[in-house]
């Protein structure tokens, strides 16, 4: 028979399955108990997650006590907003601070003449270039920058000319020397001019007397006219003034050589001189820290204070390490290795790096590297490794620098090998650089280049000795000028001697052999004895000369020695008027060029960017290493790729050169993979068509067909991605309305654009002048206000931590108050107190157990809830020792009561801001014993994942879960096999029952035969 598929024995008639169900269900009360005992774990597991949920949300609230930036937040007000926005960050300087806005800076906008349609009209083939100031030859030179450095403070200058007549002319907001020459020239009451003579200001008498004095005084306490060197009086009718152009210790290389700066290499030597006894001095101008180098050479020439240092290992052994007797880096490193700490000193560029190697002491909070001034000294700070580390390494401050002339002085006279036998100074005109021997041998000093190295060159050191000295070029131009040797792309323009003859026939010969500036040849032209004069062009790209003299011949300009006329594109021979040298190519571009200062003055951010060359090879370039600081830097990147492309500063010296060198069929290819950095390089794209180079000038060229209206040339000027924003305009007039306006893409005077229409039929004037917003800073009334100048309409740097965005200019000063935001701080602990109370009401409430009801809940006796509220209550009632008034949060009004929540005294907390600020600050954000350290560490022990405790607890909960699980089927698999032996059994016994009935019919057949 089949088995039993009923709930009724079909022969017995029992009740089968229910007999089996109820004796199945008798064994299974082991395996109801296991599953509660599941619900349970698992109802725990989830409670406890939810503790860890509000322990991280804790933690949240928790991560800035340790932070400095917390403890000094500030806020900022103006007294007119509808002037000057001001806003404060972390650590701004507190107190009261008085501004006039007397301008807001502006963006350049030209316009050009007008066509008669806007889409028909051609406008003439040609080429249409433009760019920045920095591309100009005569950009005005800043106040700031004259003298060293020091620069020429505003004021107010009296000037009384021949006739008597007087004029008090207010300089105080001049920022630059077109400023300065400007409010001179402009003014009528008093009949003068102020002009540039080369590194001089010149006052000259305009009224025509030939008696009489000019006079210039400096008025209400001002030191204008001093600084100029104008104060005093003439009888000639002249007064000239000091030279303003001059080096000093503090002369930045980058302001070198017109802003390109000191080409050099990185980690090797750059040059060396060989002196006249026959020794030579290597040379390397890395920024990198050696043993040799010389304690008096950081810090700018600070150098470091003789005294000694405090150290204390990891171990808790503590020593003061005598450094007063240290000249050199190598002898702090081997005195603080020697101290018997078991700490090791390396160098890494420019920094120290501290490594303690001792076992730790058996205490937590004592675990530290410690470096500590002694007796109040700044030894330690000024080594940049005063600091505290809970890791046992100490990652020093850079404390050493090759970034000004007093460094590269001091580099070579500090000099170990030197002795004194080369002396390294300022040159006596104070343009250039002095290199004299004082060895005293017979010999010739000379000087070498080493490893391709430009340095030596960028210094003007280049030059042969003057019997035992070196003398070198001039490093910076002259006002408002630029040196030779930057025009043509860099490649310069050598001296020479050149003929001029004008229209009439006069003739003179001028000598330029010695001329370093181009305002030297502007002079030198201008004085010969022609009627030809020279000048800047409007645009300020080139020069142009200009004939006089009314005659009809021919203009000539020719080279007599060298080939300095055809070099300014000026040679001419021909009936013209006037010769343009069209644009000269100041370089402003060049290997040590700052990423920063690229791209228009906007940088070039990190990215990583494919090149692919013309056989198909690629490579990818990063620059998110944090290491390329140059131009340099980035075609050294470049040309490591191993890859056919080749890259340089192009031959205008105004942006990056990729050649391809492949010889491939394929085209150049240069596309961004992340990030922006090939197309702030303006290198991004493929190469044209036939050409096998990608040209990363920021000079845009717009070439302009016969055919392109203006709308043509607007679509190009749009798709260049030029520094300026172009739009056609409709002035309504008749005949020619329509219009090309070209804005500056950035505000103020250094993204002026500078434009050359070529041939085309464009010309433009000016609307707006491309200035810098000035703000006074000083009371009113001030004698001498400082002023501020900026490129935009934001000073971010006018007063630490404090942004200053101009709104609007008036003469009337505003009042801006940055004070402690206490009450952002006091916002901070009120959610901290309020996320606190939420974990500690969640475990009250998971814990609870209801004695009447007997009712328990999921954590309820839960050791892992109980080590967590004792863990937060002790965290409440920490006490750091000796940390003063402020050793508690209870110092600040944070207790712990009722309930165990926390509460806030909010006049107590104020007043422990207000009263002890740095107690406050010191006790939350100590780098060991900190409390902002010591919660957060606690609770990372209680809520990380993997590691904490509650996930501890909640994988040990799981493993429990899992083997209970297992186990209840286990024993279900054994129930199963139970239930299908008892209904086999009843199926064998109804069978069986059956056969007997079978039997018995049987036999009482047969008996009923019988």
């Amino acid at each position: 028979m089949s088995t039993i598929s009923t709930g009724v024995g079909l022969v017995s008639g029992l009740p089968t399955q229910q007999i089996v169900e109820s004796l199945i269900a008798s064994q299974r009360q082991p395996i109801t108990l296991l599953q509660g005992r599941v619900s349970a774990l698992n109802a725990r597991r989830t409670a406890l997650l939810q503790v860890s949920a509000q322990l991280l949300a804790l933690k949240n609230t928790t991560t800035r006590f340790g932070t400095a930036e917390l403890f000094r937040t500030t806020k900022a007000a103006s007294t007119q907003e509808s002037v000057l926005l001001a806003s404060a960050s972390a650590g701004a300087a507190v107190g009261s601070y008085t501004f006039t806005v007397k301008s807001l800076a502006t963006a350049h906008q030209v316009i050009s003449g007008g066509f008669a349609t806007s889409n028909a009209t051609p406008i003439g083939a040609g080429t249409l270039t433009f760019e920045t100031a920095i591309a100009t030859i005569n950009r005005t030179t800043p106040l700031g920058a004259l003298r060293g450095g020091e620069g020429v403070r505003g004021g107010k200058i009296r000037v009384t000319d021949r006739t008597g007549a007087s004029a008090v002319i207010d300089l105080t907001t001049a920022t630059t020397l077109d400023d300065l020459l400007g409010a001179i020239n402009n003014q009528t009451t008093v009949n003068v001019r102020a002009e540039v003579r080369g590194d001089r200001v010149a006052l000259i008498d305009q009224t025509g007397l030939l008696t009489g004095s000019l006079t210039v005084a400096d008025v209400d306490g001002g030191r204008t006219a001093q600084d100029l060197g104008l104060a005093g009086s003439s009888a000639t009718g002249t007064l000239e003034g000091v030279d303003l152009v001059r080096l000093s210790q503090h002369t930045r290389l980058e302001q070198l050589n017109d802003g390109n700066g000191v080409r050099r290499l990185r980690n090797q030597p750059d040059f060396s001189v060989t002196l006249a006894d026959g020794g030579t001095l290597t040379f390397e101008l890395s920024e990198r820290l050696t043993d040799a180098t010389r304690l008096a050479n950081l810090n700018g020439g600070a150098g470091v204070p003789a005294g000694s240092i405090k150290i204390t290992n990891r171990a808790g052994v503590s020593q003061e390490i005598d450094l007063s007797s240290a000249q050199t880096i190598g002898d702090v490193k081997s005195a603080i290795q020697a101290a018997g700490l078991n700490i090791t000193v390396t160098l890494s560029g420019a920094r120290l790096l501290l490594s303690d190697n001792s076992t730790p002491d058996s205490t937590p909070e004592d675990n530290a590297l410690r470096v500590e001034e002694v007796g109040g000294g700044t030894t330690a700070a000024a080594l940049g490794i005063k600091a505290v580390s809970a890791t046992g390494s100490i990652n020093g401050k850079n404390i050493f620098s090759i970034s000004t002339v007093g460094d590269v002085l001091r580099l070579i006279n500090s000099d170990a090998a030197n002795g004194g036998r080369l002396h390294a100074s300022i040159s006596a005109n104070g343009t250039g650089l002095t290199l004299t021997d004082t060895s005293g041998g017979a010999g010739t000093l000379s000087v070498a280049a080493l490893g391709g190295s430009k340095a030596l060159d960028d210094l003007g050191l280049t030059t042969p000795a003057s019997g035992n000295a070196i003398q070198s070029r001039r490093l910076v131009a002259s006002l408002n000028s630029v040196l030779l040797r930057s025009l043509r792309g860099g490649a310069g323009v050598a001296g020479g001697q050149i003929q001029i003859t004008d229209r009439a026939g006069a003739s003179a010969a001028v000598d330029l052999s010695t001329a370093q500036t181009l305002s030297e040849i502007i002079d030198a032209i201008n004085a010969a004895s022609t009627g030809v004069r020279a000048r800047v062009a409007s645009n300020g790209l080139g020069i142009q000369l200009y004939d006089t003299s009314g005659g009809a011949g021919n203009l000539v300009v020719a080279d007599v020695v060298g080939s300095l006329a055809t070099d300014l594109g000026l040679a001419v021979n021909a009936a013209v008027s006037s010769a343009s040298s069209g644009n000269l190519q100041r370089q402003y571009v060049s290997d040590a060029s700052l990423l920063t200062a690229l791209n228009y003055g906007k940088g070039v951010p990190p990215g990583k960017f494919r090149i692919t060359d013309s056989a198909g090879a690629s490579a990818v370039v990063d620059l998110t290493q944090g290491n390329e600081v140059t131009l340099a830097d980035v075609i050294d990147e470049i040309n490591s790729r191993g890859i056919g492309v080749v890259a340089r500063v192009n031959d205008t010296g105004d942006g990056l050169l990729l050649t391809d060198t492949a010889g491939g069929s394929g085209s150049l290819k240069v596309v961004d993979e992340s990030g922006a950095a090939a197309k702030a390089l303006r290198i991004a794209g493929t190469a044209a068509s036939g050409q096998t180079f990608i040209d990363g000038s920021y000079e845009t060229r717009i070439i302009v067909t016969g055919n392109d209206t203006l709308a043509d040339v607007l679509t190009k000027i749009q798709a260049s991605g030029g520094p300026a924003n172009a739009s056609i305009i409709n002035d309504g007039a008749s005949g020619q309305p329509f219009r090309l306006s070209l804005t500056a893409s950035s505000l103020g005077r250094d993204a002026a654009l500078a434009i050359d229409s070529g041939a085309t039929g464009l010309s433009f004037e000016t609307l707006v002048r491309g200035q810098n917003s000035t703000v006074l800073f000083g009371p009113p009334g001030a004698l001498n206000p400082i002023v501020l100048t900026s490129g935009s309409n934001t000073l971010g740097t006018a007063v630490a931590g404090v942004k200053l965005d101009l709104v609007s200019p008036s003469d009337q000063a505003v009042t801006v108050n940055v004070t402690r935001d206490t009450s952002a701080v006091l916002k901070e602990f009120q959610t901290f107190v309020a996320s606190f109370n939420k974990v500690m009401s969640t475990i009250d409430g998971l814990t609870r157990f209801d004695p009447e009801t007997e009712q328990r809940q999921a954590l309820t006796g839960d050791p892992t809830a109980r080590r967590v509220r004792e863990r937060l209550i002790a965290l409440a009632n920490r006490v750091t020792p000796g940390g003063g008034a402020v050793n508690r949060l209870a110092s600040i009004g944070v207790r712990i009561g009722a309930g165990s929540q926390l509460t806030l005294d909010e006049d107590k907390f104020r007043a422990a801001m207000e009263n002890n600020p740095a107690q406050v600050e010191a006790f939350f954000t100590d780098a060991v014993a900190g409390y902002g350290k010591a919660i957060n560490d606690e609770l990372d022990r209680l809520s990380k994942s993997e590691t904490g405790l509650i996930a501890v607890q909640g994988g040990a909960i799981e493993n429990s879960v899992k083997l209970l699980t297992d186990r209840i089927a286990s024993m279900e698999t054994l129930l199963g096999r139970r239930r299908e032996r008892l209904y086999a059994q009843f199926t064998a016994m109804e069978n069986a029952i059956a056969q007997l009935q079978s039997q018995q019919r049987s036999l009482s057949g047969l008996l009923s035969l019988s």
